[in-house]
């Protein structure tokens, strides 16, 4: 089938200025390199990388006489992760943390008298199999009876709790602090 030549329309091009910094000396990180562009007032773009992984946001609303750089100073380090990412959370699931409180809940029952010596031991030695769990999704079939004998029905809305730190979203925060702290000491030499 022929194509009609089409004269194509002339593409709009925006140029803006972007600066980047290149951040080197935080503790335990790697470089960190920060894209800031201010778009127009009050709309700002920012772009962190580091070890390869990299986070954009932007604000179509920043407070105004603020530039990208103050205003992300400004702002609340667990609000900047949600985002950069909105699926990280700064606790998550952990083996470790469900098999102790199943082995908790069997000493109670077992105190309590509602498990027998045998029937406590078991289920406590079965309880050790969780710490290697990597989500709660998976202990549906493998460990379901256990969870059902230890927490009844719905024992998934008991374990909620069974987390620990989130190190994804502790190396996150680490580096956004030292953005904050870099262009917090850009804005300082400028001043002076």
């Amino acid at each position: 089938m022929p194509t009609e030549n089409k004269v194509a329309e002339p593409l709009l091009v925006e140029r803006s200025t972007v600066t980047k910094l290149v951040i080197t000396g935080a503790p335990s990180l790697d470089p960190i390199t920060v894209f800031l562009e201010d778009l127009a007032p009050c709309k700002g773009k920012i772009t962190v990388s580091c070890w390869g992984k990299s986070w954009t946001a932007y604000w179509g609303g920043m407070w105004q006489g603020l530039n990208i750089g103050q205003f992300f100073c400004e702002l609340n380090t667990s609000y900047i992760i949600s985002y950069f990412d909105q699926e990280m959370s700064p606790r998550q699931f952990s083996g470790e943390a469900l098999a102790n409180k199943v082995q908790v809940s069997v000493l109670k029952a077992r105190r309590r008298g509602e498990l027998g010596q045998d029937e406590a031991r078991e289920l406590f030695t079965e309880a050790e199999d969780l710490r290697e769990s990597p989500s709660i999704e998976l202990l549906h079939g493998a460990h379901s009876e256990l969870m059902h004998k230890i927490f009844g029905d719905e024992w998934w809305h008991l374990t909620n709790d069974a987390t620990e730190p989130n190190p994804d979203y502790a190396y996150l925060e680490r580096i956004i602090h030292a953005v904050q702290q870099a262009l917090r000491q850009e804005q300082q030499q400028v001043a002076a």
